[in-house]
């Protein structure tokens, strides 16, 4: 079962003390496909790191969905897929789908077993060529619609880094019980007093 999962696509909170205050300048109902302004170069190659494990039936959407909001924005981009022997058929699908969409963007990299989402991420980057790299999660709960944003965004103020948040304007969190929720405020709001990293949201996984 997916969890529904909505993300401002916003600079969290000032990263690395800047002081513009991008909290309140999201519209969730936004065009997204011309969202980019035209005067910002986009030339860069975007990378996009799809951790996978049992996704047979959400990857096919997902990447669907990149390739879309990729193609109409005119961005050079890879899909890296990081399987962990899915025993649902998940790489078996993902073949087909490079088949569809070219080696040049769908980029496969399968590992021995279920081996976590943190080392996922670096095999991903370790295989990765382009200029950025984008992690999202591929069970739908990160839409590919913002990522055009998170690239205005970066290139308008030469950020490092830009984060989804789900604790600020336009974000959420939807399906999940209260226990969770909590657990989530409280591990970001630990991670926040003990680090002070100036982000809202430090364990999700949409940046």
């Amino acid at each position: 079962m997916n969890n529904n999962i909505l993300y401002s696509p916003i600079v969290n909170e000032n990263i690395y003390n800047n002081n513009n205050d991008f909290s309140n300048t999201t519209n969730t109902n936004q065009d997204y496909q011309i969202s980019i302004d035209p005067n910002i170069d986009i030339m860069a190659k975007y990378s996009v790191l799809l951790p996978t494990y049992n996704e047979r039936e959400n990857l096919p959407i997902i990447v669907w969905l990149l390739n879309d909001t990729f193609t109409k924005n005119n961005i050079d981009y890879e899909i890296i897929i990081i399987d962990d022997a899915s025993p649902d058929g998940t790489l078996e699908v993902a073949k087909k789908l490079q088949q569809i969409y070219g080696e040049n963007h769908i980029v496969l990299r399968p590992r021995a077993g279920k081996l976590g989402l943190g080392t996922a991420y670096i095999y991903g980057i370790e295989s990765a060529t382009g200029e950025f790299v984008i992690l999202m999660d591929a069970d739908m709960s990160h839409h590919p619609k913002y990522i055009p944003e998170f690239i205005k965004l970066q290139k308008q103020y030469n950020f490092d880094i830009v984060t989804g948040t789900r604790y600020s304007l336009g974000g959420g969190v939807y399906g999940w019980d209260l226990r969770r929720k909590l657990t989530s405020r409280v591990a970001n709001f630990i991670a926040d007093t003990l680090l002070n990293p100036g982000v809202s949201d430090l364990t999700g996984s949409f940046r």
